[in-house]
């Protein structure tokens, strides 16, 4: 009577879930037409009395809930039948609570529709057409090293947002992290595709465990929770430190040749392969090239320092107590570590850090000339050849534990996004617990130095906006890239100088990379960048999108023509730029805002159209701040209005004398 009594009251809070979710709900004669009334041939999986089938059903406009056109999706039927019917009961309410629930990340599988009619319970969710993960291990052979990577990394962020980075300080468990619930797209990008039985951590439960009857697979269940039946996030880490191995391995974790050397399969045979030094033995062949006396050689594999970080992460990732697992935000770093370096390992700028230190006198205090929440940076003369030349150091401060994000993104985006309008990468160094970033040296330093520099003329004032101009370009995805680089940190301060006055765009610290063809236009991020430069609408909102780059380039633009800072402003105005530019703009004080030791020398056509496009930059409505390909060529335009005025003034002197 008891288990019928929990059963009854499953089935009413499944009923209560499904009924507020009525824009999801799919007739079950659509389902059974797509798959011929469940018919074996569009069945491509059983997990767990869980039936997978893959077919083309009719998507919903869920305004009008009407078709619109045929979708590959994966079908889930959950069991019905009287045995396990309680079970699947259970596991479909609890996926279809998570994932109508505010669980939105792209590798994480996304809720289509859902069908609760007769006895069916069943779950529509994206297609994955390359299947199971566990299914693909296999043809792994077919895939480089940094490819296995790209899916690692994928899961990773999977599990890092569900561990911590939800709204509301949400937090999930998954408790069956394995091969057999990750599945792959098309370009073979991961999503986790099964919660059924995952709970939801409270908030003030961070550091504290859940005590649950253990569940999940043999050779991926944490080895103390299974002994304790205390379940953390670390539980899903070593979850996922088997996935790791066993993409490294190219074999499942309960594979015959694993469980004839232990029961345990490859967990254990992987700890102890580490402390002996023989971790390499198990390495999938396909990426060896061949083993040497004096030494492991890879060919498709990883190189020494990709493999390296990867294997260390992973053995801290399986460790048998869940206090000595690293987090998710570590695991994502060192993958993402272990990706950098592999895919710059033909040209790998990797410095020693002794050579920076004594380019640097020890990063002495006499070579600091500044720094920021990173650390501090240090010009030095670093040896180049026969010669030396001039470089700048940035150096971590690791006293605070943070930076580590920071410093990856500034690489990776140094690395592969090259223009002369950006900084140049001269190398980095990532040894003995320092982080260094080593850049060309641009001699004059920082913008901000010359707002009120009656050097700068107009017509060098309107070449360092176009440098900019084009550099943002290129990051926003001017030159045909699949994804773009949304700066974040737009001001003066980041905008060095050569001894040309040729600008170039610096600090990527904060930059996020997405890609251009993702469904939305922004990302949710909490908001970070500078004071007086920063979006007020990001600061707001917490969405961010490129247009955000374009109103901190908009401040930018009127601090070069104003000669102050938007700090100075705020100073003596008591508010930032842009409402001091609105206030002038508004009471039609166009040029009084213009800085006085250059106003007599711009042509008028010139300050019009640049004033114009600048303020246009600053908009409140995102929609109506131009692109900035707009803003380049408008630029150009003023630029053109400014030259051909001193050639025709030019020429007119020289007719009367």
């Amino acid at each position: 009577m008891k288990d019928k009594g929990r059963r009854s009251r499953v089935t009413q809070i499944l009923l209560s879930v499904v009924n507020n979710l009525e824009h999801l709900k799919i007739p079950l004669t659509h389902i059974l037409s797509a798959t011929n009334d469940f018919s074996y041939t569009y069945r491509i999986a059983i997990l767990d009395d869980v039936q997978f089938y893959r077919a083309e059903l009719e998507h919903y406009d869920k305004e009008n809930h009407s078709s619109k056109r045929q979708n590959t999706v994966i079908i889930k039927r959950y069991p019905s039948d009287r045995r396990h019917k309680f079970r699947g009961e259970k596991q479909f309410l609890t996926e279809i609570e998570i994932l109508s629930g505010g669980v939105k990340h792209p590798n994480i599988v996304n809720l289509l529709g859902f069908c609760v009619e007769d006895s069916e319970m069943i779950l529509v969710i994206d297609n994955f057409s390359n299947g199971f993960l566990d299914d693909y291990l296999g043809n792994l052979k077919d895939n480089t090293w940094e490819k296995r990577l790209k899916i690692c990394i994928d899961v990773a962020h999977g599990l890092h947002y569900i561990h911590s980075q939800m709204e509301d300080q949400k937090m999930i468990i998954n408790r069956d992290i394995c091969t057999y619930n990750i599945g792959l797209d098309e370009n073979c990008g991961a999503k986790i595709v099964y919660f059924g039985d995952s709970v939801f951590l409270p908030p003030d439960q961070k550091d504290e465990a859940l005590y649950l009857d253990w569940i999940g697979r043999e050779y991926h269940i944490d080895p103390e929770y299974k002994k304790t039946s205390k379940v953390k996030r670390e539980s899903d880490v070593y979850g996922f430190g088997v996935i790791l191995f066993e993409i490294l391995c190219g074999r499942s974790a309960n594979d015959p040749i694993y469980l004839k050397e232990s029961d345990l399969g490859l967990a254990h045979i992987a700890r102890r392969s580490f402390s002996t030094g023989s971790l390499e033995e198990l390495i999938d062949p396909i990426i060896k090239e061949e083993v040497r006396e004096n030494g492991f050689v890879l060919n498709r594999g990883p190189n020494n320092h990709s493999l390296h970080t990867f294997i260390t992460i992973a053995h801290q990732c399986v460790a048998e107590t869940q206090d000595q697992r690293p987090t998710m935000k570590v695991v994502v770093n060192e993958l993402e570590k272990a990706l950098l370096f592999q895919t710059n390992n033909k040209d790998n700028p990797k410095l020693l850090l002794e050579d920076i230190k004594q380019a640097t006198q020890n990063f002495h205090n006499d070579n600091w000339i500044g720094g920021g929440g990173f650390g501090k940076v240090y010009k030095g003369n670093l040896q180049d050849g026969d010669g030396s030349k001039t470089i700048v150091a940035k150096r971590l401060d690791t006293r605070f534990g943070q930076g580590e994000q920071q410093f990856l993104s500034e690489l990776q985006i140094l690395l592969h996004y090259k223009h002369e309008n950006v900084i140049g990468l001269v190398g980095y160094c990532d040894e003995n617990d320092e982080k260094v970033i080593v850049y060309e040296y641009a001699s004059r330093g920082s913008l901000d130095r010359y707002l009120n520099d009656t050097s700068l003329t107009w017509v060098k004032r309107l070449n360092i906006c176009i440098d900019v101009a084009r550099a943002l370009d290129f990051l926003h995805g001017g030159v045909g890239k699949q994804v773009k680089v949304i700066h974040r940190d737009i001001k003066t301060e980041n905008i060095l100088l050569n001894n040309y006055w040729k600008a170039k765009l610096a600090d990527f610290g904060l930059s996020l990379i997405c890609s251009i063809n993702q469904e939305t236009d922004y990302i949710i991020d909490h908001a970070c960048g500078t004071r007086g430069y920063v979006d007020p609408l990001y600061r707001q909102s917490g969405f961010l999108t490129i247009e955000s780059d374009i109103y901190s380039f908009g401040v930018v633009l009127l601090e070069i023509l104003c000669g102050r800072s938007t700090f100075a402003i705020h100073k003596h105005e008591g508010h930032f730029l842009p409402d001091f530019i609105k206030n002038n703009f508004e009471e039609g004080k166009h040029a009084e805002v213009v800085f006085e030791q250059i106003r007599e020398q711009i042509m008028p056509q010139s300050l019009t159209t640049f004033q114009e496009i600048a303020y246009q930059c600053l908009h409140l409505d995102r929609e109506k701040r131009p692109t900035i390909k707009k803003v380049l060529m408008q630029l150009k335009k003023a630029l053109v209005f400014q030259v051909s005025y001193h050639s025709f003034m030019k020429a007119k002197f020289l007719q009367v004398h």
